[in-house]
């Protein structure tokens, strides 16, 4: 039982930080609602 919950642990880890990892660096396209124009907003905040 032991065995089965460290390793639901670690595959929970995984999964979470495969999640952030793919989300940095990326840029968010971002669209005026009174004009329409559209522009990439920097990565962080």
């Amino acid at each position: 039982m032991k065995k089965l919950v460290t390793l639901l642990m670690v595959t929970v880890l995984a999964v979470s930080l495969s999640a952030c990892a793919t989300t940095k660096g990326g840029t968010t396209k971002i669209k005026c609602p009174a004009c329409g124009y559209e522009f990439e907003a920097p990565a962080g905040g």
